[in-house]
């Protein structure tokens, strides 16, 4: 039992006789982890988005009017349905394109109502969900290609634009938050090397008696795992309660309705979970590295 709890009292002792550089260490992780918290919260939010846009890219296709045939219609989605990348297939008549026609216009939209039946001057068509948004254009160009086919419609280049810029942003994000890990491992490293210099005498007579590098190294990883526990609390509680603040501030929503904000339960608790496994490991990691660079220096 003394074996076990003798490196986490070191641990607690070293954390003690630097408190300035404990303290400071503690600091510079959390600051650190208020901003990974914070991008990691932009980051599941951006991928909602896209996620979001990817399901509203439906390719409208409008069949012409020397096609509409049971006989034709029936070639036409086969020839759709054999394109690689082709989900689900949908067919639209006449009246349920003049429904969404109308709806379109809002309550204004009924003066259309006499269109309705022979009179309807509207084309069928078939509604074509696709697995990947970014295969839009090829699978467009290879359905307007079809004989029969009149219009080819799924929103337009603006469309792939917005979802480009959004997957720049979330691969941005990702270097931030790899970047500032670095910076806290660098952090952590500082202060533990302190800490090993203040204490070298101990480790060169624990050498001399013959103790192992694991017996020696133990304490100063558990170190930096405290700093990094320690230095996780904060972040956590800003996460939770920041998250659900702007999420109940927004009621769910980023300016549209298209843009809607991942619920905070179960995020929250998620986010928390990783923030503190990111702490122990990069607390843990910083430490280990000193030390390590330390013993294989004074061999």
């Amino acid at each position: 039992m003394a074996r076990i709890w003798r490196p986490i009292k070191e641990a607690f002792i070293g954390l003690v006789r630097h408190i300035a550089m404990t303290l400071s260490s503690i600091s510079s992780v959390t600051v650190t982890l208020l901003f990974v918290s914070l991008l990691l919260m932009i980051t599941v939010n951006i991928q909602r988005f896209t996620y979001g846009i990817e399901e509203t890219i439906n390719i409208h296709v409008k069949v012409a009017q020397t096609h509409e045939s049971v006989e034709d219609l029936s070639v036409i989605f086969s020839e759709i349905d054999a394109i690689n990348g082709v989900k689900t297939i949908i067919f639209s008549s006449k009246d349920d394109e003049l429904d969404k026609f109308i709806e379109s216009f809002g309550p204004d939209g009924k003066i259309f109502e006499n269109y309705r039946g022979e009179s309807n001057p509207l084309r069928v068509a078939y509604l074509v969900e696709i697995d990947e948004a970014a295969n839009v254009e090829t699978i467009s160009a290879r359905i307007r290609d079809i004989e029969g086919i009149e219009a080819v419609q799924y929103g337009g280049i603006k469309v792939l634009e917005l979802m480009d810029l959004l997957q720049g942003i979330r691969n941005g994000v990702y270097g931030l938050v790899i970047g500032l890990g670095i910076v806290a491992i660098f952090l952590i490293s500082n202060t533990i090397k302190i800490s090993i210099a203040s204490r070298q005498k101990e480790i060169a007579i624990m050498r001399t008696v013959g103790a192992k590098n694991s017996f020696i190294r133990i304490p100063f990883i558990i170190e930096g795992f405290l700093i990094g526990i320690f230095g996780s609390i904060l972040p956590i509680a800003f996460t939770i309660g920041g998250y659900v603040f702007v999420f109940n501030f927004l009621r769910g929503e980023l300016l549209t309705p298209m843009f809607k904000l991942i619920e905070p339960f179960p995020l929250v608790l998620y986010l928390s979970g990783i923030l503190m496994a990111v702490a122990a490991v990069v607390g843990s990691l910083g430490s280990y590295l000193s030390v390590a660079r330390h013993l294989r220096w004074t061999r």
